[in-house]
């Protein structure tokens, strides 16, 4: 009788590198020009965490004036693919070859940094809910919900979704329950701002049209 061979499982008990250690590395690159594929290569393993943090980061750090409408839909991708439990990371030629100036990508990294290594001082591997299966299955729920949220064009709506995804990547990249607790709660809150928002924007509209 042959033993069944384990799943693989993405969120393995023990993590790699910390996040800003991967991000430095890519701020570093050769090149004038560093695409989404370039990033996902020189990835490997740990592409899911960084990949969250650097399409989520325009919408928290930089606030760039429509980047929510070109990281939505990327941030959707990769949280299809972590709820159907891949374990590397795949995006279309429309999105891989994506290219930014690495001076305009290396200055989105510095500006991450400093809140992305706050966090880690205080994350480490603990207090993980349930089976690191299931953890990235909510967390590519989560992101889903809040990327489409990003994608909507609701002003001042788009730090919220984008922090709560930083949030989670971190808990994701170091195991730390208490970070993917944390990103929940933020996950939720954002969730309840934009909605309440929408049905705000909604009433108003309605009150316009009937006065």
């Amino acid at each position: 009788m042959t033993d069944t061979p384990a799943p693989r499982v993405l969120l393995a008990p023990n993590p790699g590198r910390r996040l800003s250690e991967v991000l430095r590395d890519l701020q570093e690159g050769e090149g004038a020009r560093v695409s989404v594929g370039d990033l996902v290569a020189g990835l490997r393993d740990r592409s899911f965490a960084p990949l969250m943090v650097i399409f989520a980061a325009p919408n928290v750090f930089l606030f760039i004036p429509g980047s929510s409408a070109f990281t939505g839909v990327p941030l959707m991708v990769l949280a299809i693919q972590l709820l159907l439990g891949r374990s590397d990371v795949w995006l279309p030629r429309l999105i891989a070859d994506r290219a930014i100036e690495r001076a305009s990508f290396a200055r989105l990294v510095r500006a991450a940094l400093p809140t992305v290594e706050r966090i880690e001082r205080l994350a480490r591997p603990r207090w993980w809910p349930g089976s690191y299966q299931l953890a990235e299955r909510i967390i590519g729920l989560c992101t889903f919900v809040l990327a489409g949220l990003l994608s909507l064009p609701i002003p001042f709506a788009n730090a919220g979704p984008a922090l709560a995804i930083v949030m989670l990547a971190l808990g994701l990249s170091e195991r730390d329950g208490y970070w993917l607790v944390a990103g929940l709660a933020a996950s939720a809150a954002a969730i309840a701002l934009a909605a309440g928002m929408a049905i705000a924007s909604i009433a108003a509209f309605v009150a316009l049209v009937l006065s």
